[in-house]
């Protein structure tokens, strides 16, 4: 039998269900396991929960409870955490606000507009940065994978207003 190999893990902090949804999707084809919140006291608890596993940190810089900001300042100053990498959302972040987040210590700061792709290959960089095992093709993760407890909360269906977005 062969060992099973981990994933590389994923906390996703966003409360917009279409970007939950869509970017969770993206990041679990693309190998990574995907742990999500909807807003910043729950992230903050599953961040604790799961720290000394995590890989990377994708959170939206307008979070409801502990926005991107609060997040970073708490990680990278209080906590003192170096090893997690993160990657902001934001909705089109202009020059200072990049260079602030990257100064707080974002790793990248991925633009909203770009959609799920993007973002997801902005994590995977970060990931693969801070020296996290590569993702599985998902043919292999789909073989290898351990049983999965509920990552991704339940969505409901979204409606015509939402498909037409970027996420």
């Amino acid at each position: 039998m062969r060992p099973t190999l981990p994933r590389p893990k994923a906390l996703l902090l966003d409360d917009d269900p279409a970007v939950l949804r869509l970017l969770g999707r993206t990041l679990a084809a693309r190998g990574l396991e995907v742990l999500a919140a909807t807003e910043g006291a729950g992230g903050l608890d599953l961040l604790l929960d799961e720290l000394l596993e995590l890989d990377v940190l994708i959170v939206d810089l307008d979070l409801p409870g502990r926005d991107g900001w609060a997040m970073l300042r708490l990680i990278r100053g209080a906590g003192g955490e170096e090893d997690l990498g993160v990657v902001v959302l934001a909705d089109r972040p202009g020059a200072a606000v990049r260079a602030r987040l990257l100064a707080l210590g974002a790793d990248e700061v991925a633009d909203r507009a770009d959609g799920p792709e993007e973002a997801a290959s902005a994590a995977l960089r970060v990931a693969a940065s801070r020296g996290a095992r590569p993702p599985a093709s998902p043919r292999t993760a789909a073989r290898l994978a351990p049983p999965r407890r509920a990552a991704l909360p339940a969505l409901p269906a979204l409606g015509p207003a939402i498909a037409s977005a970027a996420y």
